[in-house]
C-alpha cells in the first residue's frame, strides 16, 4: 500500500489552490509495529505540515505590510534578516523583512520589522507552556529528552533554553503578582451579607521544613525554610504553592491569590490546617474573616505521642523509686 499526504491551501480571492505534499509512506504485510504512523513519521509529517501552514501564514501575514495602510502608498524594502522562530514541532529560520515608513506616517521611526514585531520572543507560546510546565515537576535535562522523544525539536532545545525560558516565565508571573499587605480582609460585615451564598468550605494545608546544605558547618547559616500548601476545594480542583520563608517578599499576597483564583469570598469559610509554627501560622492571619485555624492531624499525633512518652517514662521512674 502506497500513502500521499498532501497540505492544501485554499486561496480566497480566486486564484488557483496550493498542493504540497508533505510525505510518502509505503506499507507491505501488516505487522504490529506499521499498524498506523510510527512516531518518527509522526514526527516527519508534523513537521512537514507545520512547515506548510507557517510559510502560508507568513506570506499572507507580510502582504498587509506592502502597503501604507492610511494612504496605499508601496512602502520599500530596507533590508532584511534571519529570525528564528521555534514551535512545537519545529524550527523556523525566517525571513523578516525591514521596511521604509511612509512619509505620511509621524510615530518618529524611520523603519520596521513587522515580523520581529510580531514573533519577539522566537519561542512559541504551547512550547514555552510545555518547557515550564515540565521543569517544574522535573530537571531541565529530563524535560529535554521528553520533549525531544514526542515532538519533531530534537537538537533545538536545550536545558540552558528551557532554563532561561522558566526564568522569563516566572519573573512575569511574579510582576504580576499585587504588593505586599498585612491584611486582605475587604469591606465589613454588611458588605459581606450582601454577597451571594458562598460555596462550600476551602480547606488550606500549610506545612514548613528545612532545606540543609550537606556541608552546613553553622547552626545560623547553610540552610533555609521551605512553605508549602495546597488549598483544595469541596467540589472541585486543589492548587499547590510554595515559597521560600524569608526569600519571597509576598508570601502571603500569594497564598491570598491562590485562594482567590478558587472563588474565595469574604462571607465562605476557610479551614486553616497547620503544624501551629510560628512562620505557618502568621501566614494565615487577616486573609479571611470566616477562617478556622485548626493544628493537623499528623502534628496532634506527634504531639499526643510525645506526651505518651513522657507519660510512661514517668510511670517507670516512679516504679523504680
Amino acid at each position: 500500500m502506497k500513502v500521499r499526504i498532501q497540505v492544501v491551501v485554499e486561496a480566497e480571492n480566486g486564484e488557483p489552490e496550493k498542493v504540497e505534499e508533505i510525505a510518502r509512506l509505503e506499507r507491505g504485510t501488516l505487522r504490529p509495529e506499521d499498524l498506523g504512523l510510527t512516531l518518527a513519521e509522526a514526527k516527519v509529517l508534523l513537521h512537514g505540515m507545520q512547515q506548510a501552514v507557517v510559510t502560508e501564514q507568513i506570506a499572507e501575514y507580510l502582504e498587509q505590510f506592502k502597503t501604507c495602510p492610511d494612504c496605499g502608498a508601496h512602502r520599500t524594502r530596507k533590508g532584511h534578516h534571519p529570525l528564528v522562530y521555534r514551535t512545537l514541532f519545529g524550527k523556523f529560520n525566517l525571513v523578516s523583512p525591514r521596511l521604509y515608513d511612509c512619509p505620511c506616517q509621524s510615530h518618529g521611526r524611520h523603519s520596521s520589522s513587522p515580523l520581529v514585531e510580531l514573533l519577539g520572543t522566537h519561542c512559541a507560546p504551547e512550547l514555552l507552556y510545555l518547557e515550564t510546565r515540565l521543569a517544574s515537576l522535573m530537571s531541565y535535562g529530563l524535560s529535554v529528552e521528553l520533549l525531544t522523544e514526542v515532538l519533531p525539536i530534537a537538537e533545538e532545545i536545550s536545558p540552558t533554553s528551557v532554563r532561561r525560558h522558566l526564568q522569563r516565565v516566572a519573573g512575569r508571573i511574579e510582576g504580576e503578582l499585587g504588593e505586599e499587605q498585612v491584611q486582605f480582609i475587604e469591606g465589613c460585615p454588611g458588605d459581606w451579607a450582601k454577597q451571594p451564598p458562598p460555596g462550600p468550605p476551602l480547606t488550606v494545608g500549610l506545612d514548613g521544613g528545612y532545606v540543609h546544605a550537606s556541608d552546613q558547618k553553622s547552626k545560623t547559616e547553610g540552610w533555609f525554610e521551605v512553605i508549602a500548601g495546597k488549598g483544595v476545594q469541596t467540589e472541585g480542583g486543589a492548587k499547590v504553592f510554595a515559597f521560600v520563608n524569608k526569600y519571597d517578599t509576598k508570601p502571603k499576597r500569594r497564598l491570598y491569590e491562590v485562594l482567590k483564583s478558587q472563588g474565595l469570598q469574604m462571607n465562605q469559610q476557610v479551614v486553616f490546617l497547620s503544624d501551629g509554627g510560628d512562620t505557618v501560622r502568621d501566614l494565615q492571619h487577616y486573609l479571611s474573616p470566616e477562617s478556622e485555624h485548626l493544628l493537623d492531624w499528623f502534628h496532634i499525633t506527634m504531639r499526643l505521642t510525645v506526651m505518651r512518652h513522657d507519660d510512661q517514662r514517668d510511670d517507670g521512674g516512679t516504679e523504680g523509686r
